[in-house]
């Protein structure tokens, strides 16, 4: 007759006598101190409905938009870094595609790893503008606005009114 091996079973029996009286993992942090303390969140707000004036300027007679909106202000009323600006073409349409400008002013650049950023030259103006150059299409485009702050970014604008 064999007999089982001690040694295995006694490890055995000692790793779960080892898991059964662990503690739990926590984690935490204290900080002493005294004295009131404070702290608060920075929330990006939401990008201001932009509005659209529309010009076809000879020689090209192609359509320039130039965009315009109410600069997005922090909690502590600095104003955001730059904005992503879209063109929705034919916004009453099922088959609508949404698209950053890539021409004018309002196109954008790579800022923070983030892409097509317009970046104002003050950010801290009460309003915003830029023109798209890019709208060469016939039918209806809406523009939208997402204020951008470092690598944050707000939520979308309403959409503008449609311009044909």
């Amino acid at each position: 007759m064999r007999r089982p091996p001690t040694a295995g079973l006694s490890a055995l029996a000692l790793g779960l006598l080892m898991l059964v009286a662990a503690d739990p993992a926590s984690a935490g942090w204290r900080i002493n101190g005294v004295g009131p303390t404070r702290a608060e969140a920075v929330v990006v707000p939401a990008g201001a409905t932009p509005t659209a004036t529309k010009a076809t300027p000879p020689p090209s007679y192609n359509p320039v938009y130039t965009l315009t909106w109410t600069t997005a202000r922090l909690s502590s009323g600095q104003g955001v870094i730059g904005y992503q600006v879209l063109r929705t073409i034919n916004p009453r349409n099922a088959a609508m595609t949404t698209e950053p400008i890539s021409g004018g002013s309002c196109a954008g650049t790579t800022v923070n790893g983030l892409s097509n950023v317009y970046v104002p030259a003050n950010p801290n103006a009460a309003t915003q503008a830029c023109t798209d150059t890019t709208a060469y299409i016939t039918g209806e485009v809406t523009f939208s606005v997402t204020p951008v702050m470092g690598r944050w970014v707000g939520p979308t604008s309403p959409a503008s009114p449609v311009y044909t």
